[in-house]
């Protein structure tokens, strides 16, 4: 039961520490990512990450309003980093996705 805690607790001041050293668009990024677990994947696959929550829980948990969310989102797109249908984010090219946070 203590290390369930313990791990909860460093998860929780793990995202306190990138909320205040990672900018939104960082933050989403990693949101992304993490959701598929597909930080160390370079092979050029897409990956598809379903939003287990709305778009707006999920730009909660990351600190942003809904409508900054939405515009990050669809910056990637644009950038074709990512393609979204609904609550399925397709990540089209996740190595190029990690290093667009990084300015």
């Amino acid at each position: 039961m203590l290390a369930g805690i313990s791990r909860r607790m460093h998860g929780l001041v793990k995202d306190i520490g990138a909320d205040a050293l990672h900018s939104g668009l960082q933050r989403v990024i990693g949101s992304l990512l993490r959701e598929n677990e597909v930080q160390g994947c370079d092979t050029g696959e897409v990956f598809t990450v379903s939003l287990p929550v709305s778009k707006a829980t999920l730009a909660s948990r990351v600190s942003l309003t809904p409508e900054y969310f939405s515009r990050v989102l669809h910056e990637l797109e644009a950038h074709q980093l990512i393609s979204i249908d609904r609550r399925e984010i397709h990540i089209i090219d996740a190595a190029r996705l990690k290093h667009y946070g990084v300015r």
